[in-house]
C-alpha cells in the first residue's frame, strides 16, 4: 500500500440578496460581513434589512487539485496536478455569465459595436487547420451552445466558432475578453438610453 496526499477544494456556491447603493457597496458588504466557517453556518454580521436572504446548497462541489505519492520514509516520489476539471468549470462559468448578461437585456445574441481600438481577437482554424487572426463581431448563446461570429483580419470574411468544439469559442482567456466586451457594451447602451 502507498501513502498519498490528495489536495481537495470544496466549493459552496450560492446567492446573497443585499440592499446597497451600488455594485461596489454590495460587493464590499459580502466580502467584509458575510461568510462561512467549516463546521458552522452561512452567516452575516449585517442587519436583516441590508442582507435580506441567502440561498446556498448544503452539499459542496469537490475538486481534486493534486496527488502526491510518498515513499516509506515520507519523501514525495510523484506529484500530479489536476487542471482539466477546473478549466472546464471556468469555461462554463464564463459562458453562463455571458448568457446572464444577455438574458438581463432580453437578448440571445449581440453584435459587438465596431471598436477599432480594442477588439477581442481570436484564432479561427479552417477545414485544413490553417489559422486565421480574427476579431469578434458577435456572440449568440443558446441553452446548449455559444457561437462566436468573427471577421478574418486580412480577407474580412465572416466566420463562426462554436463552443466547446472550436478554440475561438472555448479559450478561457478569449471568453473572458468577450464577457468584458459584452458587459461594457451593454452598460454603455444602458447609460445612453
Amino acid at each position: 500500500m502507498a501513502k498519498y496526499d490528495v489536495r481537495v477544494r470544496y466549493t459552496f456556491e450560492g446567492t446573497y440578496k443585499v440592499v446597497a447603493e451600488d455594485r461596489d457597496e454590495a460587493e464590499r458588504m459580502i466580502a467584509e460581513d458575510c461568510g462561512l466557517v467549516l463546521g458552522g453556518n452561512i452567516h452575516t454580521t449585517r442587519d436583516d434589512d441590508e442582507v435580506t436572504d441567502w440561498r446556498f446548497s448544503s452539499h459542496p462541489d469537490m475538486q481534486i487539485l493534486s496527488f502526491r505519492e510518498r515513499d516509506g520514509k515520507g519523501k514525495v516520489r510523484y506529484t500530479s496536478m489536476c487542471f482539466s476539471d477546473r478549466i472546464e468549470e471556468l469555461r462554463k462559468d464564463i459562458i453562463e455569465a455571458i448568457r446572464e448578461l444577455l438574458d438581463a437585456h432580453n437578448l440571445k445574441e449581440i453584435k459587438l459595436t465596431d471598436n477599432g481600438e480594442d477588439p477581442v481577437w481570436i484564432i479561427w482554424f479552417d477545414d485544413n487547420a490553417d489559422p486565421y487572426e480574427c476579431y469578434v463581431t458577435g456572440i449568440e448563446v443558446t441553452d446548449k451552445h455559444l457561437t462566436v461570429t468573427a471577421t478574418i483580419k486580412d480577407s474580412l470574411e465572416e466566420v463562426f466558432s462554436q463552443a466547446p468544439f472550436e478554440l475561438g469559442a472555448s479559450n478561457i482567456d478569449w471568453l473572458n475578453q468577450m464577457y468584458e466586451a459584452v458587459r461594457l457594451q451593454l452598460e454603455d447602451t444602458n447609460g445612453n438610453s
